[in-house]
């Protein structure tokens, strides 16, 4: 096959598991053109090319989203940033498979607009990371009201308490909603890049030293930070719209999914929190439908585990978990240290 056919082939998205951590996404495009500033990789928990290697990769023939494959999508489907050249190709995308029913989440930069609709089954995500970068607080004011923001932790740049307080200060006076925490996965490229780009005499030895030395920042301790200013730390799960079938399963697999998920950051059996996961994902791809079920009071024919199945009783019942409420509670409670 020759190049130009195979870049001109429809490409199917990757699917991975949708985490709360991750922001629910499901599908992921395997090629678009990236913007030329720093972005996190939302679904892989990364740095995103930028700059040099993005350019290369679009001189190199790599497509924005056009070309990917309009079969129905039943979870969420990510894009992540563009550069402002291809918004206009990405909003059509996200508009029309939000027709189709597909949840979308559309990963954006303050202060950038898209005509994408606000209707439900679409996120849009701010990432700060540049304007962190670059101590520009006013870009932070320019996120929209209810709206939620990505918050990069990356060590001796974004990890600053002092600095947490200040942004989720202006972010929460903006209106902000959600503002997650995401401590990227960085390769020595990375490093290498960020020390060179962001170092300077006054801090050079110190940057690289936590760069390359320093553990991780703690998103629970950025949590914590947050929720005093009202932010919550987990976007909601963008749900599926008509035509897509089984639409409360996916917000009851959810609930499971961040039950699991807090579960375990906060150091409890890895049993159950692999149980609540596992369940989740059952009910994801199952074709019962679990509301109906359990209405019946069947939910007892169902393959989950008891604490899962509890769960799901009571979501049904009431609309909300206290499991999952005092999970929340403990995450965001206490001190920054604890």
């Amino acid at each position: 096959m020759s190049r130009a056919a195979e870049i001109s082939r429809p490409l199917r998205p990757a699917a991975l598991l949708p985490e709360a951590g991750r922001f629910w996404i499901r599908y992921v495009p395997r090629a678009w053109e990236s913007p030329e500033q720093p972005w996190v990789h939302l679904a892989e928990g990364r740095l995103g090319e930028w700059g040099r290697a993005a350019a290369q990769k679009a001189a190199a023939g790599a497509n924005v989203f056009g070309l990917l494959v309009q079969e129905p999508l039943d979870d969420v489907l990510y894009l992540p940033p563009v550069p402002t050249r291809r918004a206009a190709a990405r909003d059509k995308l996200a508009s029309s498979r939000l027709v189709d029913g597909t949840p979308v989440v559309v990963q954006l930069f303050p202060g950038e607009e898209s005509t994408v609709p606000s209707v439900s089954g679409v996120a849009f995500v701010f990432d700060l990371f540049p304007a962190l970068l670059a101590r520009d607080f006013e870009r932070l004011d320019k996120v929209p009201s209810g709206g939620t923001a990505a918050w990069a932790l990356i060590p001796g740049l974004t990890d600053d308490p002092a600095l947490w307080d200040e942004g989720c200060a202006r972010l929460a006076a903006a209106g902000v909603r959600c503002v997650q925490a995401v401590a990227p996965d960085l390769s020595p490229s990375d490093r290498r890049r960020l020390a060179e780009r962001w170092g300077t005499e006054e801090n050079e030895e110190e940057l690289f030293e936590a760069l390359f030395h320093r553990e991780p920042p703690s998103e629970r301790a950025f949590a914590r930070v947050a929720q005093r200013h009202g932010l919550a730390p987990f976007l909601p799960r963008p749900l599926p719209r008509s035509p897509v079938l089984r639409i409360e399963n996916r917000r009851i697999g959810g609930v499971l999914a961040l039950i699991a998920e807090l579960w375990l950051r906060l150091g409890r059996s890895e049993e159950q929190g692999q149980a609540y996961f596992r369940d989740a994902r059952w009910i994801d791809e199952t074709h019962y439908d679990v509301e109906a079920v359990a209405d019946e009071g069947n939910l007892a024919v169902l393959p989950l585990d008891p604490a899962s199945r509890d769960a799901v009783a009571e979501t049904v019942e009431t609309g909300e978990v206290g499991l999952l409420n005092e999970l929340l509670a403990e995450y965001v409670g206490g001190s920054e240290n604890a």
